[in-house]
């Protein structure tokens, strides 16, 4: 039976999903990822035929329905569908990536490489005073950058600090095999692929603690088939919720964090970065509803106060509530220590007249 999507409206925000809803819905769409092959072509195909074909989402109004404003609960005036569907893209961030023609920063840097020019003031300057050396780069002549020049020219551009491990770019480094950057929830690495590979010349295995990622054939009869990236991970991942994707020529991992804690390294045995220079900075709406209420609650009421205003439980005519002790503790204000230090009085005047 075909099922009819409600109509979009301008009036309210994009539907949004909690994190358990999110949680339940990544299982079958990584499954589906997995049997597109990595080709998100294919991915998008089966999801708008379905539609096409078990929904009212591609059904538009009849003209003369629509000029005579006829109530109708299927379908849509024609753009309304590609309106809900914008809305719904926007809903999200653009994720830069660094440029491939040569002369940028190199592969896989992600949002966050391209916030490296816009890091807090602070930061730069520690990292300034920790930078040790910068490898220059070869002024040979030009080649036809690839995906594979352009995560050399990402090597040559690594700054390590007094220690010798790299000042973080986008919150990760760089190796010779791949590259990658991180939030507090997950990590991305981009490595290299040979020239042409495609999804299904890949073998892939993610493990809680573990990587791999090889050519299922050899570049040449007689040899093993090339190893791109294999290790022991530097901490565990949640192996369901990870993802892997092919982009330009690049291997991109998404790897989801057991423990959020900022990673050294990706493979253990590789080059660490300095994790006291990660910038830890977190936006507010990557927050819980009711974690958001409260950092915005404390907030207001600290910019009042510098402001020799009333907090917001005074505006409101609130008390602040004290949150509760365990058995056989109690809070002790004035009153009480007054009290006690009578009593200790009057127990030393019994103890002389004795």
């Amino acid at each position: 039976p075909n099922m009819s999507l409600p109509a979009p409206t301008t009036n309210n925000a994009p539907a949004s999903m909690s994190k358990a809803e999110l949680d339940r819905m990544d299982a079958p769409l990584i499954a589906l990822a997995n049997q597109s092959g990595g080709d998100l072509r294919k991915l998008m195909f089966m999801f708008f035929s379905f539609l096409h074909r078990r929904t009212d989402f591609y059904a538009i109004h009849h003209e003369d329905d629509v000029r005579d404003n006829v109530p109708i609960k299927m379908g849509f005036k024609e753009g309304d569908a590609e309106k809900m569907l914008l809305a719904a893209f926007r809903q999200f961030p653009l994720r830069k990536m660094p440029r491939q023609g040569g002369g940028g920063t190199g592969v896989g840097g992600g949002a966050n490489a391209a916030r490296q020019g816009q890091q807090p003031k602070k930061q730069v300057a520690k990292a300034e005073s920790k930078a040790k050396t910068t490898v220059s780069v070869s002024s040979e002549p030009k080649k036809p950058a690839t995906a594979e020049t352009t995560m050399s020219s990402a090597m040559s551009k690594v700054q390590l600090t007094e220690e010798g491990k790299q000042i973080p770019v986008g919150n990760g480094g760089s190796t010779s095999r791949y590259q990658w950057t991180q939030t507090v929830e997950e990590v991305t690495v981009a490595a290299a692929l040979p020239e042409g590979t495609k999804g299904k010349d890949l073998d892939i295995v993610m493990k809680p603690s573990s990587l791999s990622v090889k050519m299922k054939h050899p570049a040449k009869e007689g040899e093993e088939p090339p190893t791109i990236l294999e290790g022991t991970l530097s901490e565990k991942i949640r192996m369901d919720d990870s993802t892997w994707s092919l982009e330009g020529g690049v291997l991109l991992l998404t790897l989801e964090k057991v423990v959020k804690t900022w990673w050294k390294t990706v493979l253990e045995g590789d080059d660490e970065i300095d994790t006291d220079m990660v910038d830890s900075t977190r936006h507010i709406s990557s927050y819980e509803e009711q974690t958001q209420g409260m950092i915005r609650k404390c907030l207001f009421d600290q910019r009042q106060e510098r402001m020799g205003l009333p907090s917001s439980d005074k505006i409101l005519g609130k008390k602040p509530s004290i949150p509760s002790l365990p058995a056989g503790v109690e809070y002790i204000d004035k009153k009480m220590l007054d009290d006690a230090d009578q009593d200790g009085g009057n127990e030393k005047e019994e103890e002389g007249g004795s």
